[in-house]
């Protein structure tokens, strides 16, 4: 009779972290505190304590001001600032009243952040009482892997997992993946789980945060909710020699006849780089307007917020050591790029990223047993990823969160049999690709998605017939990836991501396709052929889950903005809703 040890490696554990950034790390090490008896272990294909992309990030992070009314006023902020009246409230009030003690417990975890001397952070001048802001360590996944070591939490680095595993109710109770030296089949058995994965990054260029959607695709695949999906792109204004972000620099830009761009076509100054600007440089360098520049040397007051120009030392939101870094990474790229100057060429970056499970308030799926905290699910629970200057504070947010919801659940629950033929089944479909006689390349399929990079007509100003190329794409590469090959560790992980990386592709696009209007700023979703908001006929969210014949299901749900306290102006409550609006009820706990 076959037994589990004959497919591979087990471990077990009450709780099992897979991704071991700074989400994952957090949420272990809140978990342990809360119930120090539990048996907690964290994995990752990389090393744990320097990788994920809190090290690589602009290594600011936020808190919610401590002012009485410092919730009420960073929702408001928040509901406008992104991707207007497209948030869960109630979800993001419950997320602002955790952010409070965002920073207080980084430094209880000995992570290093910058406060003044009285250990305050700093308050955004633009938000006020509403967001205070400070800068971390380039090395607090470090600091919280020995937090997190002093626990007794355990770690296992370089094992990459790319399925989840279930008992016959659909909990999840497991997964299942290979080590990414020797490429042995490694299972994990555990009363719960919690996915802190990347998303999924397409941008092979730049390299700053890349993800494959590896925990998106087995989340898929045990029937967790995705939402939001269509609001996966993003834009930055980038060094046109270096494709790195200029930061804060985008209403600094100017034609060759010296004319500012922000002012041409836009009016006013902008705190993200919009679907418009990026429409007036397609413009303008259509015209033969270009090269478009940027002036470091005369920063506005834009670029000294976000790029940290103006800010003491001790407060700045890129810390001492992250400043040292770029400023050496810089150095050396002018070593070999040739000396960049005070005047630089600029153009755009457009990156896809998609995060989009949907989570409550504990951090959960719809999945039971599972948890998904950190940037994979920043879109799907409504809050819209990081506000720039926090890129750190939603993975340490949702990673107290879960830490605490998860505790109490994995110390009642009851240990569910692994299913043999699903492990065997699993085992079989992760190594697949080392026992085919074709020879297709994975990287046929991420120099096809390369392009996406330089075609800002696909991932911003989209239409419905640029839609349809992209779909076009997509079927390309599903014929492909049945025929991919691999030889070792590193090639076979690259097969199975390159699945499930067309599959984030294409939640964007039918999402896309399915939201007849314009709606965004950090993440915009803008359609040329729908320019404009639609409050009337489209304040809802598109969800994605899979169907019970495999195939990809979407559906739309109200926004109960009924309940809600921030409204589109003219806003009507729909037949068959009342309002339940009552700010003493709703800031009751705040």
């Amino acid at each position: 009779m076959a037994d589990i040890k004959d497919y591979g490696e087990l471990y077990t554990s009450d709780i099992l972290v897979v991704g071991g950034g700074m989400a994952g790390l957090v949420t272990a090490i809140r978990a342990k505190e809360n119930d120090p008896t539990l048996d907690i272990l964290v994995i990752d294909k990389g090393i744990i304590g320097w990788n994920g992309q809190a090290t690589k990030a602009g290594n600011g992070i936020r808190s919610t001001s401590k002012h009485p009314n410092g919730v009420k006023n960073a929702l408001e902020y928040l509901v406008h600032a992104h991707t207007p009246f497209l948030n869960d409230q109630e979800f993001l009030r419950d997320y602002l009243v955790y952010h409070r003690d965002n920073i207080d417990y980084m430094k209880h975890c000995g992570v290093i952040t910058s406060c003044n001397e009285e250990g305050e952070a700093t308050p955004l001048p633009f938000i006020p009482d509403a967001l205070d802001m400070g800068g971390v360590s380039i090395n607090v996944c470090a600091q919280l892997r020995q937090m997190a070591l002093k626990l007794g939490i355990r770690l296992l680095s370089r094992v990459n997992i790319f399925e989840l595993l279930t008992n016959k109710k659909g909990k999840v109770i497991g997964a299942i993946g290979f080590d990414m030296d020797h490429m042995e089949c490694k299972i994990f058995h555990a009363k719960a789980v919690a996915m802190a994965t990347q998303g999924c990054h397409f941008k092979k260029i730049g390299l700053e945060f890349m993800g494959y959607g590896t925990g998106v695709g087995a989340m898929y695949r045990v029937g967790a909710l995705m939402r939001n999906v269509e609001f996966s792109t993003q834009v930055d204004v980038v060094f046109k020699k270096t494709n790195t972000p200029i930061y804060g620099g985008f209403n600094m830009i100017c034609n060759k006849n010296g004319e500012n761009l922000t002012d041409k076509y836009i009016g006013h100054k902008e705190w993200e780089v919009t679907p418009a600007l990026v429409d007036a440089m397609v413009k303008e360098v259509a015209a033969g307007n270009g090269p478009l520049t940027v002036d470091l040397a005369h920063p506005d007051e834009v670029r000294m917020m976000i790029g940290g120009t103006d800010m003491d030392e001790s407060t700045q939101r890129m810390f001492r050591d992250k400043m040292a870094w770029e400023h050496l990474v810089f150095s050396k790229t002018q070593e070999n790029l040739g000396v960049m100057g005070e005047v630089v060429d600029t153009t755009i970056k457009t990156v896809i990223q998609v995060e989009p499970i949907k989570v409550d308030k504990e951090i959960k799926t719809d999945v039971e047993g599972l948890w998904a905290p950190g940037k994979v699910t920043t879109q799907g629970n409504a809050y819209f990823g990081w506000t720039r200057g926090d890129g750190l504070g939603n993975a340490s947010t949702t990673g107290m969160m879960a830490g605490d919801s998860i505790a109490p659940y994995a110390a009642k629950a009851e240990w569910d049999e692994l299913d043999l033929e699903q492990v065997a089944a699993l085992k079989e479909k992760i190594y697949a690709p080392l026992h085919r006689e074709d020879t297709h390349h994975f990287k046929e399929i991420y120099d096809m998605i390369e392009t996406y990079i330089f075609d800002v007509h696909k991932c911003i100003l989209k239409d419905e017939a640029e839609i349809r190329k992209v779909y076009a794409d997509i079927e390309k590469m599903k014929a492909i990836v049945p025929h991919l090959t691999a030889d070792d560790p590193h090639s076979l992980s690259k097969c199975l991501e390159a699945a499930d990386t067309i599959l984030c592709l294409e939640m964007i696009f039918r999402s896309a396709e399915m939201r007849k209007e314009t709606r965004g700023i950090m993440y915009p979703h803008y359609r040329a052929d729908y320019p404009q908001t639609d409050n009337q006929n489209w304040l809802k969210w598109i969800n994605i889950r899979q169907g019970a014949d495999g195939e990809m299901e979407l559906f739309t749900e109200d926004i109960p903005m009924w309940r809600y306290p921030v409204r589109p102006q003219g806003y009507i409550i729909p037949e068959g809703h009342t309002d339940e609006y009552d700010e003493a009820e709703f800031y009751a706990n705040c």
